[in-house]
Parts: structure tokens; sequence; C-alpha cells
């Protein structure tokens, strides 16, 4: 994951090789599994491969489903946001990012939650919804000051100037 966000050459062979070694059968389905799921779900969308993303996040969704891993299940819901807002399904991102924040909320996941309020509102600036997007951006901003994420703060920042 890591190696996606930095646009390191070597990232697609790590995600292939982790997601060829989670396919084996003897490979356990716990509530791990389903956070390495959507681990690995993410790094196909940092890389562009939509097809796995998707894959991968309905395989985590599904086994947080199961075992009532709602933080993993609200992770998984906002990656599903970030691929309808780049597929410009702007009501089921919407969807999405609602059901998460709702989650991460009732549960104090603080950091989860502030970068669900931050694609909930790249998502409102990609719609053009400015008054929106800045409220949403102001709440992620808020909940990465309480944490004391200076680096997130300016993260925040950076998009909502664009």
């Amino acid at each position: 994951l890591v190696h996606s966000y930095l646009g390191l050459t070597d990232a697609l062979n790590l995600a292939n090789d982790i997601y060829h070694k989670f396919s084996e059968p003897s490979v356990e389905r716990s509530g791990r599994f389903a956070y390495f799921m959507q681990i690995l779900g993410q790094t196909y969308f940092n890389l562009d491969n939509f097809d796995r993303a998707i894959a991968l996040y309905g395989q985590a969704l599904t086994f947080a489903e199961a075992g009532h891993y709602t933080q993993i299940k609200a992770k998984t819901l906002n990656g599903f946001a970030e691929i309808d807002r780049h597929q410009q399904s702007f009501a089921m991102a919407l969807t999405h990012h609602t059901e998460a924040i709702e989650l991460l909320d009732q549960i104090g996941a603080k950091c989860d939650l502030a970068d669900a309020y931050f694609q909930l509102g790249l998502t409102y600036r990609a719609m053009r919804e400015v008054s929106k997007s800045r409220e949403s951006f102001d709440r992620a901003v808020t909940l990465f000051l309480e944490m004391r994420a200076p680096n997130q703060v300016e993260k925040v920042f950076k998009q909502a100037t664009l």
C-alpha cells in the first residue's frame, strides 16, 4: 500500500504476489483477512486497477459484515466511494460516504472518520458543490487537529485550495 502511494514501480508486483497468496485455500478467513483485503483493494485502487479493487472490496465487505468488523466495513465503504467518485457515480459515492461516516462516528474511529470526511470533501469538490466540500474539509481538519496530525491537516489544505 505504501509503495502504491509513493508511486514506486514495484507496487504492482508486490500487490500481485500478495493477491495470489491470499487466493490460496489454506489462508485463514478472519478479521485479519478482511482487513488485508481492504488494504489490498486500496492498493489496487491507487494503481488504477478498479476491477480488482472492487472485487477485493467486495470480499472485505462480506467478511467484515459476517464478523461484525465495523471499522473494516466503514473503510471498505469509503474505498467504494472513492471508486464511485472516480467513475463519476456521485449519488452512489455519497451513499457510501454517508454510511462509512455514520459507522466510524459510532465507534469513535477518529483517524478513519477524518479521512472519510476528507474523501467526502473530494467528492463534493468533483460535484462542484463548493460549500459542502469546504464543510467536509473543515470537519476533516478539525478531527486531524484533535489527533495532532499536522501532515494530514496539510494534505487537506492542499486539496481544499485546488
